[in-house]
């Protein structure tokens, strides 16, 4: 997929390849980490080949949408736990750091987000917790 040397059309192919095997690779569905490794695949595809809502796996609003739903909280429930996740049990630090993760993806793109789309403009919101997350 990375090698510019290649047709588009074949690194396209190895992109959605990437796509496959991580979604292969939990057995139990796309959970956060798996989003989170998705989501870097999808964000390396729209920056090299640009962003497109005709194809599912370039849609930036789509990664977007797919992100939020797998937070587990609110907006809200994340920020206050932001400002004490050094004194949270461990899984919650977890949890935490996973939505750091797939937050991280969109960072690359964050000029992108900043338009007419609500989801893409809740995803902006969203990167503002990024470096307050563990």
């Amino acid at each position: 997929m990375q090698r510019t040397e290649l047709p588009d059309e074949d690194r396209l192919r190895w992109g959605r390849l990437a796509l496959a095997a991580i979604s292969g690779k939990y057995a139990d569905g796309l959970n956060q980490q798996a989003m989170a490794e998705a989501a870097h695949v999808r964000i390396y595809m729209i920056r090299e080949f640009g962003a497109g809502d005709a194809d599912t796996v370039r849609d930036l609003s789509a990664l977007c949408a797919d992100i939020l739903r797998h937070m587990e909280v609110s907006y809200e429930v994340a920020v206050e736990l932001s400002g004490e996740w050094r004194a949270a049990p461990r899984e919650q630090m977890l949890h935490l750091r996973r939505i750091k993760n797939m937050l991280t993806a969109l960072l690359p793109v964050q000029t992108l987000l900043d338009g007419d789309d609500p989801v893409m403009r809740e995803a902006l919101v969203w990167l503002d917790l990024v470096p307050r997350l563990p």
